[in-house]
């Protein structure tokens, strides 16, 4: 096989969303595993679509998930574009460029010329109101709606505003080899001219990729399925050039659970929302890779790295099928991550949300609490809440739910008044010491331990979903453990 060069081409029209980034994975992974190039190439010849802060966006996503670049667009490209950005090392390098579309422009021309002169292409200078008419009355007469042929003998000035249109031979028929699809043919093909170079002189997104990824190379072309029905367009380009095309490879939808294409509908889809909501970018880097590939049997592993990913993968396990974006699985995949992390880097990952939400533990207090907080938690953003309750200075109890058929008002104020007696005069205020200081009740008062616990779980946590209960009154202390009691019983 020759060098395997893959190219992720965004345009910059908005924050990466899941079914883009998976096209750029698939096509890292494809160039990692076979030791060749990935490349990074920035589309914006749709000038009044450009979002500002979209280039940027794209190159913290590939930093964020770890997907190194080994050649893409300079700063000095980028300032060009009036993009002021923060590259990282492995960004503007490579023999190629520029990598930027708007950058390219007299490359273009020059083709454009190529195919004017060799008789595929032709200058055009119709007016859009006579364009209208014409899809009107094709309308009109069901046919095919499409530019009718005017200026195909015209011999169009160049010195006449004009858009530039491919010439469509008469019923091609093409064959490509897809590499997840296999073999997709076209007996007819339902195009009429299409332009190629628009009348401000900037090429169609048709002609632009066909000529960047001859120039820089590209040995696949990773893609989605809704690209198939302009694919002929490209390859009868490519055949008008005399060049070889890539090998296309289109890769399949994402659905949502309801089995419809994935959308803001779903939840949000942007990677910096996953960022955002506390997911970990090895989780959903594993659970996009997985929308429709496959390790292969016998593998057992839920979470893999990237350098493992990478050896695993191949076109041949990428299924052609639409994938489903489950939330609830990536969720459950986060829970397996953040359980997998030394408990040093849960702390690392999950500091920033704490301070986020200003809750200050100090490092013994983190070091008691914090590895039971890892083990439950499935996003880091549950962190802060579940540790609120520790830090807050106005506790909100939720005391009907410290009472039950077992649990009157009477018992259950006569229990926190045991256990304030019972915690109130211990010396050393730890796990240790408060739980069989709280258990040794039971038999006094006449009760289960179980039932001892939810009235001072309340009592001094608020609520019943918390963290474990002995360690949660160590972290407060016993000053703090006491008065929240004598005010939980002030409630009853």
């Amino acid at each position: 096989m020759t060098t395997v060069r893959t190219r992720f081409a965004p345009s910059p029209t908005g924050m990466l969303h899941i079914g883009g980034f998976r096209s750029a994975l698939y096509a890292w992974l494809l160039a990692r595993h076979h030791g060749g190039e990935f490349l990074l190439r920035i589309e914006d010849t749709d000038r009044e679509r450009k979002v500002e802060g979209a280039i940027q966006g794209i190159l913290d996503c590939f930093e964020w998930f770890g997907l190194d670049i080994d050649e893409g667009p300079t700063k000095e490209e980028l300032a060009q574009i009036d993009e002021d950005v923060t590259l990282s090392s492995t960004v503007g390098q490579g023999d190629f460029g520029p990598y930027i579309q708007s950058l390219r422009l007299k490359r273009y021309q020059e083709v454009c010329s190529q195919l004017i002169e060799s008789g595929h292409a032709y200058r055009c200078d119709c007016a859009p109101e006579m364009l209208d008419q014409e899809r009107e009355a094709q309308k009109a007469a069901k046919q095919q709606v499409g530019y009718g042929g005017r200026c195909r003998d015209r011999n169009v000035s160049a010195d006449t505003p004009h858009v530039v249109r491919f010439k469509m031979p008469e019923n091609p028929e093409l064959v490509l080899q897809d590499g997840i699809r296999g073999e997709i043919t076209w007996e007819s093909i339902p195009l009429k001219d299409p332009i190629i170079v628009k009348s401000d002189g900037f090429p169609t997104y048709h002609l632009a990729v066909v000529v960047d990824d001859y120039d820089m190379k590209i040995s696949h072309a990773m893609r989605g399925e809704e690209w198939i029905p302009s694919t002929p367009l490209h390859l009868l380009l490519y055949n008008a050039l005399g060049w070889e095309p890539p090998i296309y490879c289109h890769l399949p939808v994402v659905l949502g659970t309801d089995g419809k294409k994935l959308s803001k509908r779903h939840g949000s889809t942007a990677w910096d929302s996953f960022k955002d909501q506390g997911y970990l970018p090895e989780a959903v880097v594993n659970f996009v890779a997985r929308i429709g590939w496959s390790p292969g049997d016998g593998c057992d592993e839920e979470i893999f790295s990237l350098k493992e990913m990478a050896e695993r993968f191949s076109l041949e396990k990428v299924n052609p099928s639409s994938g489903v974006f489950d939330y609830d699985k990536l969720q459950w995949m986060n829970g397996l991550a953040i359980r997998a992390l030394s408990f040093e880097e849960f702390t690392k990952r999950v500091n920033p949300f704490l301070e986020k939400e200003g809750i200050k533990l100090s490092p013994e207090q983190w070091a008691l609490i914090g590895p039971h907080i890892q083990e439950r938690t499935k996003v880091l953003t549950e962190v802060a809440p579940q540790l609120e309750c520790l830090v807050t200075d106005s506790l909100e109890r939720e005391i009907d739910q410290m009472l039950s058929k077992k649990v009157d008002a009477e018992l259950a104020k006569k229990i926190l008044t045991s256990e304030k007696e019972a915690l109130s005069v211990l010396e050393t205020f730890d796990v240790e010491h408060i739980e069989p200081a709280v258990k040794a009740l039971a038999q006094t008062l006449e009760v289960k331990a179980g039932a001892l616990f939810l009235p001072l779980r309340i009592a001094t946590l608020g609520k019943k979903a918390t963290p474990p209960l002995f360690e949660s009154l160590q972290v407060i202390g016993k000053e703090v453990t006491v008065k929240r009691i004598e005010d939980a019983i002030l409630e009853l």
